[in-house]
């Protein structure tokens, strides 16, 4: 199976293409969350699980243009999804790096073929692939639907608690205090005991995603502020989100 990454600033938007995605057996990421990192030139080894980026509309040419040169060190297919642009549009796009354009809506066969075309395309311009950086894929977790939902299954409600909400500050971009989560957490609040208690209970999460193999604390620490998930670790947890969701509608 080939894995498909796409960028968007609406997830919801991208529903009809990542079915017929899925029905060309594709694996698809749709994400919102990369594109900041992207822009901020920031290397995320889950990326190089990908070997085809399209780039949604819903992204401006701007944003489009300050995500290209970090996309670019992967050596990807990137593609851009929307209106073909002019000859001369086109001849600069493809100098920053988008080799292909597909419809917003494509028919199956259009989408099939672009991707297609696109990877030949790839293969004629980088021929010898030594200029591109090279990003180990050791870190990246097998995508085998259920390994990291396997470890949080078997988390005591505490546990739970915690991750859910680490999972919900992650998707909001924010970074969770220990007072935050001691109030989410206890009636009363932090106190020296449930601080205490809330170390433990990181370190648990943490020794128990290590023992599946993980190389990395899945939750960083950041001093002064509190606590958030590993980057990488969260791409691949929405990952393997995707690939259960699809075996389920098999």
């Amino acid at each position: 199976m080939k894995h498909v990454l796409i960028l968007t600033r609406n997830v919801l938007s991208e529903e009809s293409l990542i079915q017929q995605l899925h029905y060309l057996n594709y694996e698809v990421l749709c994400s919102a969350h990369l594109i900041q990192p992207l822009e901020d030139g920031k290397i995320l080894p889950v990326i190089s699980y990908f070997k085809i980026v399209i780039i949604s509309e819903t992204i401006s040419d701007n944003e489009a243009v300050n995500i290209l040169p970090t996309l670019n060190s992967y050596g990807l297919v990137v593609i851009r999804a929307g209106e073909s642009p002019s000859p001369d549009e086109k001849r600069m796009w493809k100098e920053n790096g988008i080799l292909h354009w597909i419809n917003k809506l494509p028919s199956v066969k259009e989408l099939r073929e672009g991707l297609a075309e696109a990877a030949i395309i790839l293969e004629e311009k980088i021929g010898n692939k030594d200029h591109f950086k090279s990003f180990s894929t050791k870190h990246v977790i097998p995508l085998h639907a259920g390994n990291l939902r396997s470890v949080y299954m078997n988390f005591t409600k505490s546990q739970k608690n915690i991750f859910d909400r680490l999972l919900w500050a992650q998707n909001q971009e924010t970074i969770l205090s220990r007072k935050d989560l001691c109030d989410y957490l206890w009636n009363d609040g932090m106190t020296n005991s449930n601080l205490s208690q809330l170390s433990c209970l990181i370190q648990k999460i943490r020794n128990k995603f290590k023992q599946c193999g993980l190389p990395y604390d899945v939750i960083t620490t950041v001093w002064g502020k509190g606590y958030e998930l590993n980057e990488e670790f969260y791409q691949c947890w929405l990952m393997e989100e995707q690939e259960m969701s699809l075996q389920k509608n098999v």
